[in-house]
């Protein structure tokens, strides 16, 4: 089994290059160079709720915490990783459950507020997110996995667990800006929903730990 947290330095840092190019030419996005990539996956920290009862491992590589994100609230980049506990539970990530690669393109009909197209169960919450009226944004409940741009799978420990990679670049203020805020992530069986309502740990269905990150968003 994998630790709760971890840095996973050198395929990261190959990602993060990959993954950047592929933004910066996608999106029109600038402002992450791959020193600053490899920098914050190298020194991310997060806390995690641990149950030995749960089937998946979620793994936060950024933002960090304390790190000062993004600039003018938007521009920085929530990037993770959801591992199979064991061979056992790689059914839970697996393509029969939805768990497939897929570019959720800004502006498509599946890019919005709910559950990701590509990983299904994934739940991302930002403690600062915006009620904006005639918009699925209603607040920190939000469901932001939606939003998530990047899905992609592999198998690891020679083949043996499931694992997805799940990455978001943030294109607009939607949590504030100048502000402190704690992301959650965690993972439900099944479709997650477009609002979470109470406490994650108190979630039906779900089947990873929690983790939590408090940074700020730059204003």
């Amino acid at each position: 089994m994998r630790p709760q947290v971890s840095s996973k330095t050198g395929w990261s840092l190959q990602r993060w290059t990959i993954l950047g190019a592929l933004l910066l030419t996608m999106l029109g996005l600038v402002g992450y160079g791959t020193a600053t990539a490899f920098a914050h996956t190298a020194g991310t920290t997060s806390t995690a709720h641990e149950n030995h009862n749960r089937h998946v491992l979620v793994t936060v590589f950024s933002p960090g915490k304390g790190d000062v994100a993004g600039i003018a609230g938007a521009g920085f980049v929530v990037d993770l990783s959801l591992d199979a506990i064991n061979p056992a539970d790689n059914s839970y990530l697996s393509a029969a459950n939805g768990y497939k690669p897929f570019f959720n393109t800004p502006g498509s009909p599946t890019f919005h507020p709910g559950s990701d197209p590509g990983a299904p169960g994934l739940v991302v919450l930002l403690s600062t997110t915006k009620t904006i009226p005639g918009t699925p944004f209603v607040g920190p409940g939000t469901n932001l996995a939606g939003l998530f741009q990047i899905n992609g799978v592999s198998k690891v420990n020679h083949g043996k667990l499931a694992e997805t990679w799940n990455t978001w670049q943030v294109g607009k203020p939607i949590a504030g800006a100048g502000v402190q805020t704690t992301l959650t992530v965690f993972v439900v069986k099944g479709t997650a929903p477009s609002v979470i309502t109470g406490e994650p740990e108190d979630q039906p269905g779900r089947i990873s730990n929690i983790v939590h990150v408090t940074f700020t968003i730059a204003g």
